[in-house]
């Protein structure tokens, strides 16, 4: 029915959180029958459930989740600390933190946090303006008879270098870009 699977005879257990006087309400509406607070609590389980079927073909769609749904999570003592610091590390609030983790382990594709990739947009930026500087240079040695041979040899490995980690920084901004923006099909 509900994909929760009991061995039989075993008990389950539902907490509860109501308020001082809901508890002294329902602990003196326990006592004037006669019954322990378990017990009515069962006894009104049983009547909720009799008098109110499940519709079993809408059960599978009980489960789904709409974009921007919110959760709320029980974290174990002392993860909130550990949870705050290092989202203050990473220079995020430490719900955006928390989203990005859950995100990144529930998708197959995890994007950095956007903050971060807009410091790797800005190095990327950068080390394109490094490249062209160093094209630049090399145009001028290559015109120049005054110049250290080594300079010659050396400035290629290091325009080659610099391209190569434009083209990486490049792939990961993408890849990263395209993560934020599209939607989770498999997830839908």
């Amino acid at each position: 029915m509900n994909g929760i699977v009991m061995r039989p005879g075993s008990r389950a257990s539902i907490t509860a959180w109501p308020t001082p006087d809901q508890k002294a309400g329902f602990a003196a509406l326990a006592l004037s029958r006669g019954l322990s607070e378990s017990k009515l609590l069962g006894l009104l389980i049983d009547s909720v459930l009799e008098r109110n079927p499940v519709d079993e073909a809408g059960e599978e769609h009980h489960g789904e989740v709409e974009e921007g749904d919110r959760i709320s999570l029980r974290l174990r003592p002392g993860d909130g600390k550990w949870l705050r610091l290092r989202a203050q590390r990473r220079g995020m609030k430490y719900t955006t933190y928390a989203a990005a983790l859950i995100r990144a382990h529930v998708r197959a594709d995890p994007p950095m946090p956007l903050e971060e990739l807009a410091r790797l947009e800005r190095g990327l930026s950068e080390i394109s303006a490094i490249g062209r500087r160093l094209n630049q240079i090399a145009g001028a040695v290559s015109e120049s008879q005054s110049v250290d041979p080594g300079l010659s040899v050396e400035l290629p490995a290091v325009l080659h270098a610099v391209e190569e980690l434009r083209q990486s920084l490049r792939e990961v901004v993408k890849v990263n870009r395209i993560s934020w923006e599209s939607a989770d099909v498999e997830a839908r």
